[in-house]
């Protein structure tokens, strides 16, 4: 795993609407990777940070793919091995402003559950508490 770290590094970078953590943080959460194959091995297009916070509920704490590979159901898939490997209701923020995830989330069936105001930017953006049943 901490050898993805410099690929999972690069794509948050590259990914300024996803949350931008210090990359060594993600050793204490569950992390999938996302995989396209080319020349002979699989090229790391993105990524997901989750933890299982109780028997029956998780959190999906950050997602981001590369700028290359977007528009090619990267996160999709993501979110599809999410909703296999977590137990329980699924829950995540994202920014009010974030509108394409915003969609994507919805139509994977995420729904809206709550707001927590000024949670992003030093107060000055909202979160969108959304939720998924697995």
């Amino acid at each position: 795993m901490e050898s993805d770290y410099p690929a999972i590094a690069r794509i948050q970078q590259a990914s300024p609407e996803a949350a931008q953590w210090p990359v060594g943080d993600y050793s204490n959460f569950r992390i999938l990777i996302a995989l396209l194959a080319g020349e002979g091995k699989g090229i790391i297009a993105g990524f997901c940070a989750w933890r299982q916070s109780a028997p029956d509920e998780a959190e999906l704490l950050n997602v981001a793919v590369s700028p290359a590979s977007r528009r090619m159901g990267v996160a999709s898939a993501l979110l599809g091995a999410l909703r296999r490997e977590a137990t329980g209701k699924i829950y995540l923020e994202v920014a009010e402003p974030n509108q394409p995830a915003i969609a994507l989330y919805e139509h994977h069936g995420w729904v809206r559950v709550g707001v927590r105001n000024g949670y992003y930017k030093q107060g000055s953006v909202n979160a969108i508490v959304m939720a998924k049943s697995t």
